[in-house]
């Protein structure tokens, strides 16, 4: 059996008002003296006369039983007792909430979302508090955001609480728990409890300075979605269109698919899906000019989030791609030549004339000031490895190299003869090379010959022996090399290959450069912005789904739009269990959060019932004797 506790026990002073309130019935009366022809009248005046001695016992009065347990129910009642809860109470209690975009999944039912019913829990548990007992919110989706410091103060949790709503984007839990973790090194803080759909990575890279109490709900109707939108080349102004459509239940779920061109309707398809069976369709696309594309879910029954009915996605103007080579490079000037859809800068400089570019192929470090986001040097070191890799003038082969990657996807390096021989120095290995950004694609004898360095969009290959020193010219592999160059190059300026953004962060925008912009959200907020001095707008922060116009003054210069374009998200499904560094923590269903339980109010009730008990049996007699 649980005894119930107070918050106040300061206002157990108020029963002090019990004396008063009995002393009033041992005051004695003060009547006038008068002759009565009659003595029964006498047995009631010795009544009156014992009750109101303070040194006789008073007669039972129901009055006075009424107005005694009507002031101990109001005293108890601010008192504020409870039930303690089963489980251990912490003094300062973080929670987590999920309001990534599966929280918006409503029932079918009832059509409450999922965020509700987590309000509705956390609603009690604030209102619940009881002692010293602190609580913080935050809120998390795809990073996290703390709602209020460790208070008792009731309004302004409450207040925090019912700002929350559903995002737009996919739930993650990293960047939220090492928040709280941060709160450790202020608060004793020994359980964490996060309020969630579960529709989140099972995988979590982070260790546990606490305990974690992972509650999850599970409501919400069925669903479909689109969860994938991209768009392939298939001609010099031809492109293929390509969006998949998922759903969330067993059975089979209808649909009707609309595809729009520039906001023109030109496409749509019936179909239906299942958590087993999703769809992909083809729109084909001709164009010239950008365009951008809308796909639009019109489902035919109940569909719990629309969040993922729509996607937009901008298809680039046609153009060649702005390839430089170096004028002593002419096997590579002519393997790039032959291929289709190239714009070669021909001249004998040894530098580009130009700023940007697509695709630079250069025997020298030194470009000049220009740029590409892919870059392919020919028997050069990179400035920061020349103390790490010397050339030797030897023979060397190929020992291995990295057949996954997109460079050499196709390509044979076997019996290759090199005519140089780069080493590493004594001591080092590809680790060090790894420390400094690099990764090893082609390893010879003595050192690497071939290495690949990702910065941001861009990629440079760093070839450590010259092509013209070796058999590569002559070899079938070297024109499916300048290719994977080609072809990396059409994919990082979107003109091979383009999918749809995520929310999140809009894409790589080309506009004019050193210009400024406005960009106009879906939800009409406007963020400035200033272009580089390549003309690209990057890093625009997309927290909705739908088009963002960016504005040169009142003018649109572009358009670009985002979807949610997430599997598990749109699946509705969730994880049982999240694996830790160390260990792993149970997602459990749970409709309620152990909390104490008030019992003020039911006091309060109680008195206000006395109240109206004791007004209404007075009245009653009173009535009666009239």
């Amino acid at each position: 059996m649980r005894w119930p506790s107070f918050v106040n026990l300061f206002g157990a002073w108020f029963f002090l008002a019990l004396i008063p309130l009995i002393i009033l019935y041992f005051l004695k009366l003060r009547r006038p003296k008068m002759e009565v022809p009659s003595l029964v009248l006498w047995q009631s005046v010795v009544n009156d006369q014992r009750v109101n001695s303070p040194f006789q016992k008073f007669r039972r009065n129901l009055l006075l039983l009424l107005q005694i347990l009507l002031l101990c129910l109001l005293v108890l009642a601010l008192m504020q007792p409870f039930l303690s809860a089963d489980a251990e109470v912490a003094q300062y209690m973080p929670v987590l909430i999920d309001c990534s975009a599966s929280m918006a999944a409503t029932d079918e039912i009832t059509g409450k979302s999922r965020l509700e019913l987590v309000k509705e829990q956390v609603r009690e548990q604030i209102e619940s508090l009881s002692g010293d007992q602190k609580m913080s919110l935050f809120s998390f989706s795809a990073t996290g955001r703390r709602l209020t410091d460790f208070t008792s103060d009731r309004r302004q949790l409450l207040k925090a609480l019912e700002l929350l709503e559903p995002s737009d984007l996919p739930g993650q839990l990293d960047d939220v728990l090492r928040m709280a973790a941060a709160y450790t090194r202020t608060f004793p803080i020994e359980t964490v409890t996060i309020m969630t759909d579960g529709n989140l990575p099972d995988q979590v890279d982070f260790e546990l300075p606490f305990s974690l109490d992972v509650r999850r709900v599970d409501a919400g109707g069925p669903n479909v979605g689109i969860t994938e939108m991209s768009a392939r080349r298939s001609g010099p102004q031809e492109w293929e269109v390509f969006v998949r459509v998922s759903g969330s239940s067993v059975d089979l779920r209808g649909a009707e698919l609309k595809f729009f061109e520039n906001n023109v309707e030109t496409n749509t398809q019936p179909i239906e899906v299942s958590n087993e069976e999703a769809e992909r369709l083809v729109f084909p696309v001709s164009s010239a000019e950008a365009r951008l594309l809308e796909a639009r879910l019109i489902p035919t029954g109940f569909d719990s989030m629309a969040v993922d009915n729509s996607v937009w996605l901008t298809l680039p103007a046609a153009r060649p791609l702005k390839v430089w080579t170096s004028p002593k490079l002419a096997s590579w000037r002519h393997a790039i030549r032959v291929l289709s859809n190239i714009e070669q800068e021909d001249g004998t400089d040894e530098q580009p004339k130009g700023s940007d570019y697509d695709l630079i192929i250069s025997d020298a470090a030194d470009l000049g000031g220009a740029i590409a986001p892919v870059q392919v040097f020919v028997g050069v070191i990179p400035d920061d490895l020349k103390t790490m890799i010397e050339v030797k003038e030897d023979v060397d082969y190929v020992v291995d190299w990295n057949r996954t990657a997109p460079f050499l996807r196709h390509v044979q390096l076997a019996d290759l003869e090199i005519g140089e021989q780069p080493r590493l120095a004594s001591g080092l290995s590809a680790k060090e090379l790894e420390e400094l950004g690099y990764e090893v694609l082609v390893d010879g004898k003595a050192g690497p010959l071939l290495l690949q360095r990702r910065e941001g969009l861009s990629v440079s290959y760093w070839f450590t022996f010259h092509t013209d020193r070796s058999t590569l010219p002559y070899r079938v592999g070297f024109p499916i090399i300048a290719a994977n160059a080609v072809e990396s190059a059409l994919k990082q300026a979107s003109l091979s290959e383009v999918s749809a953004a995520p929310t999140g962060v809009l894409p790589v925008i080309s506009v004019e450069a050193d210009r400024s912009y406005t960009i106009k959200t879906p939800d009409g907020q406007q963020i400035p912005a200033t272009s580089t001095p390549a003309g690209t707008l990057s890093g625009i922060p997309a927290a909705k789904v739908g088009r963002y116009d960016i504005l040169d003054g009142n003018d649109v210069a572009t358009s670009v739009g985002t979807g949610l374009l997430n599997t598990t998200e749109s699946s509705l499904k969730a994880v049982e269990a999240l694996r830790f560094t160390e260990l792993t923590v149970a997602a459990e269903k749970s409709d309620k959060i152990d909390s104490d339980q008030p019992l003020w109010w039911t006091l309060a009730l109680l008195a206000f019932g006395v109240m109206l008990f004791e007004w209404w049996y007075f009245q009653r007699a009173r009535g009666a004797a009239a």
